[in-house]
This record gives structure tokens, sequence and C-alpha cells, in this order.
């Protein structure tokens, strides 16, 4: 496991429920929180996710009096929860509006559409808004005009603390993304299918993962098109550079590129240049391969620029065929696969050989292929700080054995955080990174914000 300081050190709350002070020490990056239902370690989570995502206004649904994140380089943030509802919900009608509504409804409302140039009409139309203000005292041009000021007042009012806040929590993260998978964005069929527009209530924030398949085959072709696109560059880029060479002559050849490659690569090679060559030619780049020997330098130029664009894709082609082989540990009777001559990622079933579409696997399928894919398909120095709330559901005991450390096995997890009520998630080489929640749990105004490590 390759994984690198995330400079996190404690994360604290106090007066959690009005009773508990919670101190959670990261002397790890890794930290697997046991306990039963009713521990309040779910709030915990989501309470540490909206702080790493400086979502501030999130936090005024919880009931605490401060929360406090230390970081390993000495800084610490504080933020109290009166601070924030002094922030962001001080204009009387927004205050109206809230009690009317619930606190989250109204801030879907906010990050919506403060920020977008839209019409009273449109909004007015909107199925989300229609949903929301239904029944309410207000105009919908009202309630947009107050949810374009709040958007308008908010960076300005905020507090010389919260911005400082802010800008700590910026640089020490240091560019990690963070990735929260919460029990409640489980979903068993696209969004879609019940009317919803599934990119409305889920762009405002990609870190909260769900798990509809529409994100993880948006993936599978972005990967598939970059492939192409560098090919048909190569291609462009060899038509140009064959008529620099045929004024100049071929001197700029290297035989022993040959044995850089062996048959395979050179199928794959010859299918992805497709109808651009015909049968003859390629035939005789087979046997140049196969015999390791070539005399014309014009055409071992040509293979030599060949190859040089598959070596460009083969970084994608590999981390493919890395989390396809990681996901099919876990599918049955069927598998991942990766037709490197056609660029094309599917899922076959080993009994029938047919295609299956990825909406129609189970839904612990599901949950596998798209945490997955959110963490090996990504940005090859992409970095994730990792959060789980029960990773166990829709999961069979030996999927949950080999969930977290399949994740950190991607060595592009700096931090882990999970919390979960099922012995058999740290039933690995994890168990020694599992603590009961209740260790962390004093009653209120018995603990320091020192790190007990």
């Amino acid at each position: 496991m390759n994984m690198i300081s995330s400079n996190l050190k404690s994360f604290s709350v106090y007066g959690l429920f009005g009773t508990n002070d919670v101190h959670i020490p990261f002397d790890k990056n890794i930290k697997i929180l046991i306990g039963e239902n009713g521990l309040g370690k779910t709030q915990v989570l989501n309470m540490f996710y909206y702080t790493l995502c400086k979502k501030f206004e999130k936090l005024i649904d919880y009931c605490f009096d401060k929360l406090e994140l230390e970081f390993i380089d000495g800084k610490t943030i504080s933020i109290s929860k009166r601070e924030i509802e002094q922030t962001f919900f001080k204009h009387p009608v927004a205050v109206d509006l809230i009690n009317k509504i619930g606190i989250h409804k109204f801030i879907d409302l906010k990050q919506e559409f403060a920020n977008k140039s839209i019409s009273s009409y449109q909004f007015r139309n909107n199925p989300m808004v229609r949903q929301i203000v239904e029944d309410l005292p207000f105009s919908t041009g009202m309630i947009l005009d107050i949810l374009r000021r709040l958007s308008d007042e908010t960076e300005d009012n905020f507090s010389a603390n919260l911005q400082e806040c802010k800008k700590t929590i910026t640089e020490s993260l240091n560019q990690s993304e963070i990735m929260y998978f919460p029990t409640y964005r489980r979903v068993e069929e696209d969004l879609k299918n019940l009317g919803y527009d599934e990119e409305q209530f889920h762009k405002e924030d990609n870190r909260l993962i769900h798990f509809g398949m529409t994100d993880v085959r948006k993936r599978f072709d972005e990967i598939e098109n970059t492939i192409d696109k560098l090919l048909k560059e190569g291609f462009s880029k060899i038509s140009g550079e064959i008529l620099s060479q045929l004024v100049k002559g071929f001197t700029d050849t290297d035989t022993s590129i040959l044995s850089r490659i062996d048959q395979k690569d050179i199928e794959i090679i010859l299918a992805r240049v497709g109808e651009q060559l015909s049968e003859a030619d390629k035939n005789e780049i087979r046997n140049i391969v196969v015999n390791q020997e070539i005399k014309n330098d014009s055409l071992l130029y040509f293979l030599q620029k060949l190859i040089e664009i598959y070596e460009k894709q083969k970084p994608l082609d590999n981390f493919i065929k890395v989390y396809r082989d990681i996901c099919n540990k876990y599918l049955i009777d069927k598998k991942i696969f990766y037709d490197e001559s056609a660029i094309r990622i599917f899922v076959k079933s080993d009994l029938s050989g047919e295609e299956i579409q990825l909406s129609k696997l189970s839904s612990g399928e599901k949950q596998i292929i798209s945490i997955l894919s959110k963490i090996y398909l990504a940005e090859d120095k992409q970095r994730f700080i990792v959060l789980f709330d029960e990773p166990e559901l829709s999961l069979s005991i030996i999927w949950q054995r080999q969930l977290l450390p399949d994740i950190l096995n991607s060595n592009k997890c700096d931090f882990l955080l999970a919390v979960t009520h099922s012995p058999f998630i740290f039933d690995n080489e994890l168990d020694r990174y599992a603590v009961g929640l209740n260790e962390y749990v004093k009653p209120a105004k018995t603990i320091t914000t020192e790190c007990h490590t």
C-alpha cells in the first residue's frame, strides 16, 4: 500500500447530541470505526466529510456545539454551530423558508439555482422546484431572488475564522480528492427510471458517490475515447513526418524497436489501424515482427511510429486491465472484458456469452464496479481521501473482506476512514486499524483537544 501522509491528525466534535464529546485521533492513515446503530458514527462521518469539503452550511442540520480538525503540521481549525447559523441563515425570509421545507431542501435549492442565469419562468417550471415549493406562501420569483442574494452575500459575510478555515483545509489536503460513499446513496436503478434528472440531483457534488451506472458507463466511454484520440492524433502526426522523411531520407530508424513488441501487441496495433492498411501490408508487418528482421527503411520508420503510438496508449490499456482483474474477483457467472483491438470495455455472461448491460447487474455488483471505477480508473496522479459509511451493505461476507484492501492496493488512497458494524470488513490485514467508536466518546466537556494515540 503506497500511502502518502494525508496531514490529518484528529477530528473532534464537542456537544454531539448535546451530551457527548467525540475525539478521533488519526495516528495512522487508516481508521475503521466499529459501533452499533445509534452511537452517532454516521453523523460524525457526515460532519467530517462536510468539513473536509468546506461545505460548512451543511453542518447546520447536526446537533453539536463546536468541531475541530487538527493537522499534522500543527494547524487546527475550530468552527462553532452558532458561527455557521449567523453566517448562512440570517435572512428572515430564508429562516421562514427553512422552517417550511427543511434545511436540506433549502440548501439543495440554493446550490442548484443561486448562481445560475435562469428566468423566473424556468425556475418555476423546474420539477425540483415544483416539488419543494408547492403550497408555500412565497412566489417563486421571491424565492429565486432570496437565493441569489444569499449566494452573493455569503462569501462576503464569511467571518475571518471561516475564511481562514477554508484556506487551511485547502492548503493542508494538498489537492487530494475526497470521495464519500454514504449508505443512503446506494441505488438499485438509475434515477432516470424514476423520472428524475440524475445530473440535476448529483452534479452539485460528484465527490458524494451514488451507485447508478450512468457514471460508470461515462467513465468507460471517456477512456475509450481518449485511447481512440491518441490513435488518430498519432496517425495524423505520422502522415506529416513521412512526407518530411521522404525528402530527407529515412535516417531516424532503429531496428531494436522490434524487440519491444510481440505478436499479441502487433495484432492489437493492426486491429486499431483498421482499414488504413491493406491485409497484404498487415501480413508483411506480421512477418517482420515474427522474424525480427527488416531491410526496408521506409517500412521500418512507419512500423516504428506505429509502435510509439501504441506505447503511448499502453498505460491506459494497463490500468483498464488492472481494474478489470480486480472487479472480476467479485463477479459470478459474468466478467468485465476489455477488447483491446476494438477499444471497448463491457460486461459479458460466462454462461451465454451475451453482453450484459450495467443496469442489469445486482446491487452489490453495481456497488463494487462503481466504487472501484472511481478509484482505479481515475487519472494516474490523482490521490484520494476515502470515507465509507457501512461498506458492508449489499456485499457478501467474502466481498466485505476484500473491498477495503482492494481500495488501498490501488496505491491512490492516502487516507481511509470507514464506519461499520460488520466484523468481516476488517477480517483481513486491516484488523489492527479497527477501533470501537465508544473509545473516542466521552461525556461532554471532559476531554481536551489533544490527540491521544
